[in-house]
């Protein structure tokens, strides 16, 4: 799927660079790569930090379900602040909770830091994340940044959002395929394969998906240039 020599790049610049605008390790996932078990005191905080939390919901891995979740609520309410400061302590808590990493991308597409946001959703997957919605914003964040590579890693990585489509589309549930043949119908228009994304749009129409108003508009603009 992703290459790995990307993977690796986007990785090392979450941990060597302020790539969410702060100094702040509290607002980087994972704290921005901070060595925390080599500080004494933020090692006691943290430990301090699981004890409590552990005794509050019983065990770790359900602490870290319960600060996710309230990182979702912070997000959903535009408090990006205190979201990637929940996600951080689920990551405490429970590193293999698929879901830090689903937030954490969530963010840096809030950021338009969509290949931050690959990373992140690469990991979430590697966790175990596999929903047909999640893969669909997987796809779409990989045709996104895309854009911003060079030729022939912009093939690959195009070909790799498509594969991810492809699978979104499998859903039994015709809600998540409209919305998967959507989004693809989105990556095509901006992977300038117009024709396919006309098939995607009609497809996702067919089961009942929104209209999209805009698409729409860019397609017919794009048939009527010159050729």
């Amino acid at each position: 799927m992703i290459t790995q020599l990307f993977l690796k790049t986007s990785l090392l610049l979450i941990f060597t660079s302020s790539s969410l605008a702060s100094t702040d390790s509290s607002l980087l996932p994972m704290y921005g790569g901070e060595d925390r078990k080599n500080n004494v005191e933020l090692l006691k905080k943290d430990n301090e930090f699981i004890v409590k939390s552990t005794r509050s919901f019983s065990s770790r891995e359900h602490a870290a379900e319960g600060y996710v979740e309230r990182g979702f609520e912070m997000y959903s309410q535009n408090k990006f602040d205190k979201a990637m400061q929940r996600f951080n302590q689920a990551w405490l808590l429970n590193p293999d909770n698929a879901y830090i990493y689903l937030g954490y991308g969530l963010l840096y597409n809030n950021k338009k830091n969509s290949c931050m946001a690959v990373a992140m959703f690469t990991q979430a997957q590697k966790k175990g994340l596999n929903e047909s919605g999640f893969l669909s914003d997987y796809a779409y964040t990989i045709t996104n940044c895309a854009l911003t590579k060079e030729k022939q890693l912009q093939k690959e990585l195009f070909n790799d959002a498509n594969d991810l489509h492809k699978q979104s589309s499998q859903s039994p549930n015709k809600s998540l395929q409209a919305y998967a043949y959507h989004l693809w119908a989105k990556s095509y228009y901006l992977q300038n394969d117009i024709s396919n994304s006309q098939k995607m749009l009609e497809q996702s129409k067919n089961l009942g998906g929104k209209t999209d108003v805009q698409l729409e508009q860019s397609l017919k603009e794009s048939l009527m240039e010159p050729k």
